[in-house]
């Protein structure tokens, strides 16, 4: 299978020589066994010693019981402790009685001997390993694969990422005109089938479906009903169906409870799973006033659009048709390349005038998405939101169907192009 480079490595690599362990967070399936395989065969390259252990397929050895025992581990398998640092790979550490004692216990042993570098599927999980761990590691987040990630595997061999600042404008217009009708058919293809690696690296239609519809369902099966124990599982599915068919839209618990035949609490616990397995998130309103903030409802995305596919058997045969809910979900799945969720919000009147987000606690930058041929001036709802809050406001990103254009500090940039386009918040 192809291998496609992961940008995510340029933020890890330099952390590799530093003694804090590094976690990688990340859905199922993401990608992060590949990640690790990648950063081992680079370590291995310039001799230093590894070790891959794969902690939910061995969970049950008794290497885990006591740091003693997985000391003696270590020396059985290895030449341990050597005189070059040793590189141990803990693959979904989650399933760890307790990851975040082992870790600390263990880092806080053989700082000097062994460089720690976990992944994890559960962010549920991991969260109780931040009482351990202050201090004591660094956090990353793979994603499945970004739209740039997936252009890699159809039409560009670049492999470091490319993206066009603000002044690099003319090139970014050079590079769109270039590439336009290759760029649609992707982004087609990208908003049907999303970015699971295997998903996407599988070329026949049919298997694409089967993969889809095997990734998620051991996601039901294994971390859903096996992880967190939940029994039932038609109540879960069917959230993710009625999640899944709001995009966009704002998340009512009651509602959701009255709809599902489910007990409140029972929805309050089942959305902090999705939240916690990297499968939906909840993005904010806009407020000056954090307690306002907090109390509103939140808008619900997909962490990835294979999800709809999935849920709701969407199928869009072209470009023009795609639903412009969609578009703003791709949107909001690579402004996480940026910045994290907590930074990212929408804004909402009384009367319903919205814009879909707003960056910073501030409020440095606002995007709208209009997935229309018919875009020429600024949408009422961003004007609103510059009457109020027009001093903090540093960039307006239109993101449209075809119109490519800079007008004072707006710019409008087609849907494709967005991931493509860095601009300064």
């Amino acid at each position: 299978m192809k291998v496609v480079y992961r940008d995510i490595l340029s933020k890890i690599n330099p952390w590799l020589p530093d003694p804090q362990i590094i976690l990688i967070k990340g859905a199922r399936r993401a990608g992060k066994t590949t990640l690790l395989k990648i950063i081992e065969k680079n370590l291995a390259k310039n001799k230093a010693p590894t070790k891959y252990i794969s902690v939910d397929q061995h969970m049950y050895e008794p290497f885990w019981k006591s740091l003693d025992s997985f000391e003696m581990y270590l020396k059985t398998e290895l030449e341990f402790p050597a005189r070059k640092r040793l590189y141990l790979f803990l693959d979904e550490v989650q399933y760890l009685d307790d990851p975040g004692l082992f870790l600390k216990t263990l880092y806080d042993k053989y700082v000097k001997e062994i460089k720690l570098i976990v992944t994890g599927s559960s962010s549920l999980e991991l969260l109780k390993t931040r009482e351990f761990l202050p201090g004591r590691k660094v956090e990353f987040t793979l994603e499945r694969f970004s739209f740039l990630e997936f252009c890699r595997t159809t039409f560009m061999e670049r492999k470091q990422e490319m993206r066009f600042s603000e002044k690099n404008w003319d090139d970014l217009t050079v590079f769109y005109k270039t590439f336009k009708t290759r760029l649609e058919g992707a982004f087609l293809e990208y908003i049907t089938w999303g970015g699971y690696p295997e998903v996407v690296l599988q070329n026949q239609r049919g298997k694409k479906l089967q993969l889809l519809e095997s990734i998620l369902n051991t996601y039901l099966e294994k971390d859903v009903s096996s992880f967190f124990n939940i029994s039932n599982i038609s109540g879960y599915n069917n959230l993710v169906q009625l999640l899944t068919s709001q995009i966009g839209q704002l998340v009512n618990k009651k509602e959701i409870s009255s709809t599902l035949g489910l007990h409140y609490n029972t929805v309050n616990t089942y959305l902090d799973i999705l939240s916690g397995t990297f499968m939906f998130d909840f993005v904010r309103p806009f407020f000056t006033n954090v307690r306002k903030e907090l109390s509103k409802m939140p808008k619900v995305y997909v962490r990835d659009l294979g999800i709809v596919r999935y849920a709701l058997s969407k199928n869009f045969m072209k470009y023009e048709l795609i639903d412009g809910h969609l578009v703003e979900n791709f949107v909001y799945r690579h402004l996480l390349e940026d910045y994290a969720p907590g930074d990212i919000h929408f804004y909402r009147t009384r009367g319903g005038t919205e814009v879909d987000f707003v960056l910073g606690r501030r409020g440095a930058a606002v995007i709208e998405v209009k997935f229309s041929k018919r875009i020429s001036k600024i949408p009422r709802s961003v004007k609103r939101f510059l009457e109020n809050y027009g001093n903090n406001v540093n960039r307006i990103v239109i993101v449209t169907m075809d119109k490519l254009a800079k007008e004072g500090d707006v710019y409008y940039v087609p849907g494709p192009l967005f991931p493509f386009f860095k601009f300064s918040a």
